[in-house]
């Protein structure tokens, strides 16, 4: 039956799959912390991981002042990956279930997919933290179910990788945050700063014009130099905008976002995306921003109110200046005082 499982999703637009058991992963931090996938799925006797490949076909237009254009690094892949994601979904839980048996997915990722990727067999861990696969780099992106049906697995040592003395990641991380190998500071990683976590004043002109993802020690890879861009996929790719205008992502709702985003960024929620674009507009130094960010000095979101000070300071000028005073008046959040104040003082 895995055999079968292997040959339909292969041939159905899966580009990777493999299996694993259903036990316990145990994190390789202080906790310790197990991990039981049977939290899922009471009877649940088989993990089955799949991956596309995501290496995109053209670079990503880039913005200045006078275009400030968001950039998703490698933005075909996030356009396709709930695409995809639900094809691979839908082809592995359709043949299991023509089976007899039961799969669900890990969409809200309770299982720690990359963990299960290398028990897998898929490809082992680089000293970034990611899986490296033979056939297709770290240019992957990964799907993962767990089921109750006895499959075949595979128990590939966990920690196991051959990057050998290579430590170009490392080096091209934009902010440090790796800071040895397989070992990463997550306040320090942009990826996480991207799904809303608070950007340290000093660091945010590491982010440039980022709004989602960061992508810089996979490009830096040795293992993806020889990997020809990925000319189509199995299923079409969600029809937004691959670099959004960054002024409507602080002035428009819900709905202009939904439209224009692809569906996998949308998960870190409107806030997020929206301070992103802040962060980025005061790295662009645009003028145009400026009546925008006035808007958004006032955001019921402390953090939005925080990040517009600081883009406003950075664009500078008269109409700033006064807007950044009048928010030093009636600002009650300290925090936010803080970055006005210090706005108003650079």
């Amino acid at each position: 039956m895995t055999l079968q499982l292997k040959a339909h999703a292969l041939s159905h637009g899966v580009d990777l799959i493999g299996t694993t058991s259903a036990k316990p992963f145990t994190k390789r931090d202080r906790t310790g912390t197990a991990i039981d996938p049977k939290e899922l799925l009471d009877d649940a006797r088989s993990i089955v991981v799949a991956a596309f490949y995501s290496h995109d076909p053209a670079e990503e237009p880039r913005a200045d002042r006078d275009n400030p254009r968001s950039r998703f690094p490698h933005a075909e892949s996030l356009r396709a990956f709930t695409p995809m994601a639900d094809h691979y979904v839908g082809v592995i839980r359709g043949f299991l279930k023509g089976q007899g048996y039961e799969a669900l997915s890990n969409t809200d990722n309770r299982i720690p997919e990359k963990m299960a990727a290398a028990r897998a067999g898929l490809g082992k861990y680089g000293k970034n933290a990611v899986i490296l696969t033979t056939e297709y780099g770290a240019y992957v992106r990964l799907v993962t179910l767990v089921t109750n049906a006895p499959l075949a697995c595979d128990e590939h040592e966990l920690y196991a990788s051959d990057c050998g003395e290579c430590d170009i990641c490392l080096r091209a991380c934009p902010t440090g945050a790796i800071y040895e190998p397989y070992k990463i500071h997550r306040d320090l990683c942009i990826c996480d700063w991207l799904w809303g976590t608070f950007v340290p004043i000093h660091l945010r002109e590491k982010q440039e014009d980022r709004i989602f993802g960061c992508g810089a020690c996979l490009d830096a890879c040795p293992r993806n130099g020889a990997l020809t861009p990925r000319p189509e996929y199995p299923v079409r790719p969600e029809d937004v905008d691959r670099a959004p205008a960054l002024i409507p992502l602080v002035t428009e709702g819900e709905r202009y976002y939904r439209r224009t985003l692809p569906t996998f960024p949308m998960q870190a929620g409107i806030d997020a995306i929206r301070g992103n674009a802040i962060i980025a507009l005061g790295n662009l130094r645009t003028a145009r921003a400026i009546d925008p960010l006035c808007m958004t000095l006032t955001h019921p979101t402390p953090q939005i109110r925080a990040y517009s000070a600081w883009a406003l300071g950075k664009i500078g000028g008269a109409q700033a200046e006064k807007a950044l005073e009048t928010a030093l008046k009636g600002e009650e959040n300290c925090e936010v005082r803080k970055e006005v104040q210090q706005a108003l003082d650079g």
